[in-house]
């Protein structure tokens, strides 16, 4: 029941961090970033949206399953650019998260620390 409970506080943060303007600003950002990237490849390298997206979502992560790969001399060239800004912005928009749900976790020792204390219990 506990580790329930635990999940349901991390939810719970991941969602009131999702509710912060910088999250939101960062998260539009990544969407854009792999939108265009999609686009692109879509282009040049003859791939569907939803496989170009795929790509870009899957390189952006730093995940590469390596199904996926830029065959062109030019798709190769912008996925190292799309990679450099991509990666950099993704990270940011993680730690974001991450910061906030830290805080409100925090907060959230505190009260019952302060609630603990009120009780007379340790």
């Amino acid at each position: 029941m506990r580790i329930l409970l635990s999940y349901l506080l991390l939810f719970r943060a991941i969602i009131q961090a999702c509710r912060t303007p910088r999250v939101q600003a960062l998260g539009l950002i990544c969407m854009l970033i792999a939108l265009l990237q999609a686009l692109v490849f879509s282009l040049i390298e003859g791939w569907g949206l939803v496989d170009a997206f795929y790509f870009a979502v899957v390189s952006m992560a730093t995940v590469g399953y390596g199904d996926l790969a830029p065959e062109t001399r030019l798709g190769k060239l912008l996925a190292i650019g799309f990679l450099m800004i991509g990666i950099g912005v993704f990270v940011l928009t993680v730690s974001s998260i991450a910061q906030v749900i830290l805080k409100h976790l925090e907060e959230g020792e505190a009260r019952n620390d302060l609630i603990r204390r009120r009780s007379g219990r340790k």
